[in-house]
């Protein structure tokens, strides 16, 4: 029974949302023109099944708000009531009502008083709405102290489900169905790796077509004058043990001619089935993580109405998209900051009834929350009807914290203004309350989108009022990536946020503009080496018609065209967290490993695409005598992985970086290079462990003075003493390795 309750919720759950939203939009219409004459007959229709559909799934109070809605409009119809713009509050608040209560029944929550609407939709009714409909529960009856109470069988949600679907509903721990997505998420890349195998297959098939050609060339030569023992030709070979071992080479050589097809034809058999199957495990694991955006917004009109009411606001909450598909956590991670902004929506941008109607506008205002998919990304929008930003009090703000000269302020295009609001702590309210005011909201929005690998940005809304966009991935599973060679290091870059890349001759650029820029499709794209965007020597040679090699990033609606090395390739691969290697989360979104098994740092574009009036690094810059003195580091790790991470990682904060494989060639290198200011160095290394590195640098007088950080997996207190007795100036444990401070305890000892 309770399954069938469950499905009965479900389909209800759709259907009064799409009459609600009917009956909205003609209420919309009317307001944006009041000669506009809407459909009555249809908007009473919509009412009508609303009651009936509320009948059929027992929620009364549901039911008896329909009626006396439907009784409304029958009365509106006869010309007794005027359509005007206190019926239509009343309209709206009934509407807002049915899905507070249906949101409670299917999902639970805080009582839901309905009295003070009942009662006034029935003196709109009177007695055009025919009698009350059956009383399912007395206590209820009265319409003057009408309030829901919990429906015994309710769900706590109610999810769309198909007739079969109830009974084959199972439940899984949450944490072995991550362990499902993350063995997922690395199948297809590893079934992908085997294309490499198909090509070494081909080359073994050429290298065999090779030598069997050579050896029907030299067989004549080989076989002459009488019949061998296998009687496939004659030799002049003294005895038959010469034509024995030939004929057993031939028969061999052919049979590895033949396991070579069979394998080659095996391995495409297999490759393709394996692509075929994994192809569709991995996206139906995806659409397993894949949720409405209701499961986590389905209140968030509720939260509108509720705080405009507070603040004495009269606010229509339209929420559009609720059923577009995102990853379960990528939503998760979006319900506080979507939260945020529909509170800053009304609490600074919605004006007080009475400003409003002053201003000409109608005294309700209206925020609408929209959920879409565009390509491969998610994208919400939140907008008001309200104020708008006022570039004045940004401007003046600016000033007064310093981010903006009064000259640059006076001057500062829009786009520039708009975006110091996610500055953290800037805000210009008068005063801070529980809903908003003290400046850090905004500042954690971006943060929090930024590390999902998106964009936000605010903007004015044409006819007034403020408009929020936030872009994402639509998962954070296996991704398509963009490999480049940046110096001495392969990066990768999400595809999703790539819009083309290309080579062109560096003297096709236009170098007269305040920074190089490239013309695609109409548009001046500005153009920086992405080494000078991550701290690296970033210094590139003055153009001389060679290619460059471009990656233009597309963020917020900007594109800037990025210089590097080399364009590698584009696969699909596992992005390990960057939360969980110990790296920067905001400018790297974690690492993928590459196929000899060292780590490429997969870069956050969020953090890389410039914001508006911020000055690119130049295209060519000098090095100079201060750029050559940099830091010198020696890193001594027996680990590819752990050598290239850190490598990546200092050199990115302007470090220059040499690696060694043990401590043997870390004592043989000090003994070339005059020029190491540091040593980084893990303790298990073969040949020479890391202790005795330590002894060797501390007990030569010309290394004495070299600062040493060991970083090793070896966390006792009795190891960590060992090292610190034997002169080591730091001791970070691999376990608890932290990025931050690795660089902290640099910048101590330099």
């Amino acid at each position: 029974m309770n399954d069938i309750r469950t499905r009965l919720l479900a389909a209800f759950d759709l259907e009064h949302k799409e009459h609600l939203a009917a009956i909205r939009e003609a209420l919309r219409a009317v307001e944006k023109d009041p000669a506009h004459h809407p459909d009555l007959v249809e908007i009473h229709r919509r009412a009508h099944s609303l009651k009936g559909a509320a009948r059929a799934v027992d929620l009364p109070e549901v039911e008896r708000l329909s009626h006396w809605l439907e009784a409304a409009f029958i009365a509106i119809q006869r010309g007794t009531v005027p359509f005007d713009a206190a019926a239509r509050d009343v309209v709206r608040r009934a509407l807002d009502a049915i899905e507070d209560v249906v949101a409670w029944a299917t999902r639970c929550g805080s009582e839901v008083d309905i009295a003070e609407v009942l009662a006034e939709l029935t003196r709109m009714g009177g007695e055009g709405g025919g009698p009350e409909p059956v009383q399912r529960r007395p206590a209820a009856a009265e319409a003057g102290t009408a309030t829901v109470t919990p429906p015994a069988a309710a769900p706590r949600r109610a999810h769309a489900a198909g007739p079969a679907e109830g009974a084959a509903l199972v439940r899984i721990r949450s944490a072995g169905l991550e362990r499902l997505f993350t063995a997922a998420a690395g199948l297809l890349p590893e079934i992908e790796n085997q294309s490499a195998l198909v090509a070494e297959l081909r080359e073994l098939r050429g290298e065999w077509r090779a030598l069997e050609r050579s050896w029907h060339a030299m067989r004549p030569r080989l076989f002459r004058g009488s019949h061998d023992v296998s009687g496939v030709g004659t030799t002049s070979f003294a005895g038959d043990e010469t034509a024995l071992r030939l004929s057993s080479f031939e028969r061999r050589f052919r049979a590895l001619g033949a396991s070579l097809d069979a394998a080659h034809r095996a391995h495409d058999r297999h490759l393709w089935s394996l692509r075929r199957w994994g192809s569709g495990f991995q996206d139906e694991v995806r659409q397993l993580r894949m949720l409405p955006a209701e499961s986590q917004f389905s209140n968030l009109g509720r939260m509108i109405r509720d705080i405009s009411r507070a603040q004495g606001k009269e606010v229509e909450a339209d929420i559009r998209g609720l059923e577009t598909q995102a990853d379960r956590v990528v939503l998760q991670r979006l319900k506080d900051p979507v939260l945020h902004i529909a509170r800053n929506a009304v609490s600074h941008g919605v004006e007080t009834p009475q400003e409003r109607v002053a201003a000409g506008k109608r005294a309700a205002a209206t925020v609408r929350f929209e959920a879409s998919v565009v390509g491969r990304r998610l994208v919400l929008r939140v907008e008001d009807d309200g104020r708008g930003p006022n570039r004045e009090a940004i401007a003046r703000h600016a000033v007064e914290r310093g981010l903006l000269g009064a000259d640059a302020a006076e001057t500062a295009p829009e786009e520039r203004l708009l975006d110091l609001i996610f500055e953290p702590g800037f805000s210009t309210a008068p005063t801070a309350n529980e809903y908003a005011g003290r400046g850090m909201g905004l500042a954690i929005v971006r943060r929090e989108v930024t590390r999902l690998q998106g964009s936000v940005t605010l903007a004015a809304r044409e006819g007034g009022g403020t408009v929020v966009t936030v872009e994402v991935p639509l998962s954070l599973l296996s991704q398509r990536l963009v490999f480049v060679a940046v110096q001495d290091d392969i990066l990768a870059i999400p595809s999703n946020d790539v819009a083309r890349v290309l080579r062109v001759p560096a003297d096709t650029l236009f170098t007269d503009l305040a920074a190089p820029t490239i013309r695609l499709e109409e548009e001046d794209v500005p153009v920086t080496p992405l080494a000078a965007l991550l701290g690296y020597d970033g210094a590139m040679p003055p153009g001389n018609g060679a290619p460059l090699a471009l990656v233009v990033l597309r963020s917020a609606g900007r594109r800037v065209a990025l210089v590097v090395d080399a364009l590698l390739a584009t696969r699909d691969s596992v992005v390990t967290p960057a939360e969980e290697v110990g790296i920067d989360a905001a400018r790297f979104l974690g690492t993928v490993l590459m196929d000899d098994g060292s780590p490429a740092l997969v870069l956050n574009p969020a953090a890389l695409s410039p914001r508006p009036g911020m000055a690119l690094p130049p295209l060519v810059r000098p090095v100079d005598e201060s750029e050559r003195r940099r830091p010198h580091i020696l890193v001594v790790d027996d680990s590819i992985t752990t050598r290239t991470l850190e490598k990546s990682i200092l050199e990115a904060h302007g470090y220059r970086v040499t690696l060694c494989v043990d401590g043997r060639e870390a004592v043989e290198t000090l003994g070339e290079l005059e020029d190491v200011n540091l040593i980084i160095s893990d303790v298990e290394m073969p040949r020479m462990d890391g202790f005795a590195l330590l002894q060797a640098v501390k007990g030569n007088p010309m290394t004495s003075d070299l600062p040493v950080i060991l970083v090793t997996s070896r966390a006792s207190d009795e190891d960590r003493e060992r090292g610190l007795d034997l002169g080591a100036d730091a001791y970070i444990v691999k376990t608890r390795f932290d990025q931050n401070e690795l660089l902290a305890g640099i910048r101590r000892l330099l």
